[in-house]
C-alpha cells in the first residue's frame, strides 16, 4: 500500500512538472510572435530562474535568455535582482572557490576560474558582472584579468594590462576602471596606472604621477573621486578622469592596522585593529568604534552573550579566529565573515552576520544585527582545513 502511494506521488510530481514545462514551451512560442524588442522587453521583467527554466524549456530562447543585450536591459530597467557573491580560498587548495548566497543564507558553489590567481587578486564589480584583476603566480605577479558574469554564471578572458601587477587598487569611476600600482619599483609615471574600458573591451594609457607609497585603502566618493591612504596612512586623492593626484596633508594617525574599506552614503566603514568594525567621516577621518554590538563580539570570543533579562547563553561554537572579512551590501548593511567550530577541531565552518547601522543623537552610530549563522561548513572529506575569504560583494544582475 505504501509503495502505491509512493508511486502515486511521483506520478502526481511528474504530471505537475510536464504542465509546468507545457506552461513554458506555450508561454516562449508566444514571445516568438512578438517582434525582437518587444519581447526583449518580456524578458527582462522576468526572474532569473524563470528565465532558466524557459533556457532549458525552448531553444529558441536559450541564447536570448543569457544574452548580454538582455543583461543590459535587465540593469536599465531596474529588474536586476540583488545577489551576494563571496570568493573562498580553501586551504591548501590553490584555486580560489566562488559561491553565490541563497536565499536560506547558505553558500552554493557556482563555477569557478582554475586560471584564476590564488592570491593578491584586485577585485570591482561593473553594472552585472565581477572582474578579476591581476595576482600572484608562483610568487609572480601577472597581468591577466578575467571577467565573471553573474547572470549567467560563466568566465570569460578580457585583454590583459600592459603591466604585470598584484594587489593594485582598483576603482570603477564613470564607466572606466581605473587600476593604480601593484607593479613595483620599475613602474613610472607612464605605467604606474593604466585605464580599461568595458564597452570597447581595451585597455588605454593614463598619465598621473607615481605615488611615493602603496596604496593601502582606497574607495570611491560620491564626488567621482577616489580616496585613500597610502602605505604611511597619509590621505590622498585621485581624480582619474583628469589624470590628477594630490596629497590632503592629513594623516591617519590613530594605531592599529585597518582594512576593509567601504563607504555607505556618506560614511567610511572598516575593520580595525581587536577586530572592531569601526566608522568615520571620509573628510574628518577620526575613527570610532560602532556600538551596540557587545553581544556578538562575545560571542566571537566564545564568552557568554547576557539578554535583557538577565540570562546567559555560552555559544556552542568556539572561535579559531577574529573577523576576517568586512563588506557592505545592496541593502546598505555591513556584512562580516569568522571562522568557527563546533568544538570539533575537525568541523571548520565559515559564520556571517548582516549589521544594519542606526545614527543616533550625539553623533553615534550603533549597529543592530539582523542576523547570524553559518554559511558554509568545510567537508572533514575533503582533505581541506582552512577557510579565507578573499572577496565578497552584492551586485544586481
Amino acid at each position: 500500500m505504501e509503495g502505491g502511494c509512493a508511486i502515486s506521488r511521483c506520478s502526481e510530481l511528474e504530471l505537475a512538472r510536464h504542465k509546468k514545462r507545457r506552461k513554458i514551451t506555450k508561454e516562449a512560442s508566444i514571445l516568438l510572435a512578438l517582434p525582437d524588442a518587444v519581447a526583449m522587453s518580456c524578458l527582462a521583467q522576468v526572474s532569473r530562474l524563470d528565465l532558466a527554466a524557459l533556457a532549458m524549456a525552448s531553444k529558441s530562447h536559450r541564447s536570448l535568455a543569457g544574452s548580454p543585450e538582455l543583461c543590459h536591459l535587465r540593469f536599465v530597467m531596474g529588474c536586476a535582482e540583488a545577489s551576494f557573491y563571496v570568493c573562498l580560498s580553501l586551504f591548501p587548495d590553490p584555486i580560489p572557490r566562488w559561491f553565490i548566497l541563497t536565499p536560506n543564507r547558505r553558500l552554493s558553489p557556482i563555477p569557478s576560474n582554475p586560471c584564476q590567481a590564488p592570491d593578491s587578486s584586485s577585485f570591482v564589480v561593473v553594472n552585472w558582472g565581477i572582474y578579476v584583476i591581476g595576482g600572484l603566480i608562483n610568487r609572480s605577479p601577472i597581468s591577466d584579468v578575467w571577467f565573471f558574469d553573474c547572470f549567467t554564471h560563466t568566465w570569460r578572458g578580457v585583454p590583459s594590462m600592459k603591466m604585470a601587477r598584484a594587489s593594485a587598487s582598483v576603482s570603477f569611476v564613470d564607466g572606466k576602471i581605473y587600476v593604480f600600482g601593484g607593479c613595483g619599483e620599475e613602474a613610472d609615471s607612464s605605467n604606474w596606472a593604466e585605464v580599461f574600458d568595458p564597452e570597447t573591451q581595451t585597455w588605454g594609457d593614463i598619465i598621473m604621477p607615481k605615488m611615493p607609497l602603496d596604496i593601502h585603502q582606497s574607495v570611491v566618493t560620491e564626488e567621482k573621486k577616489v580616496y585613500g591612504v597610502d602605505a604611511e596612512h597619509q590621505v590622498f586623492y585621485l581624480l582619474p578622469s583628469e589624470g590628477k593626484f594630490s596629497i590632503s596633508g592629513k594623516i591617519d594617525s590613530k594605531g592599529g592596522n585597518r582594512k576593509d574599506w567601504c563607504l555607505i552614503g556618506k560614511l567610511l566603514y572598516c575593520l580595525g585593529p581587536r577586530r572592531r568594525i569601526l566608522w568615520c567621516e571620509p573628510d574628518e577621518l577620526d575613527w570610532k568604534e560602532v556600538k551596540g554590538l557587545d553581544n556578538l563580539r562575545l560571542s566571537l570570543y566564545g564568552l557568554s552573550e547576557t539578554f535583557p533579562d538577565g540570562s546567559k547563553r555560552v555559544p556552542k561554537m568556539l572561535v579559531r579566529y577574529d573577523i576576517s572579512k568586512v563588506c557592505s551590501n545592496s541593502a546598505g548593511n555591513i556584512v562580516i565573515f569568522w571562522n568557527a567550530h563546533n568544538r570539533d577541531p575537525e568541523s571548520l565552518e565559515l559564520w556571517s552576520a548582516e549589521i544594519s547601522m542606526e545614527n543616533r543623537q550625539g553623533g553615534e552610530i550603533y549597529g543592530k544585527v539582523e542576523w547570524s549563522g553559518p554559511v558554509f561548513k568545510l567537508d572533514p572529506l575533503a582533505h581541506l582545513y582552512g577557510i579565507n575569504v578573499l572577496y565578497s560583494a552584492s551586485l544586481r544582475a
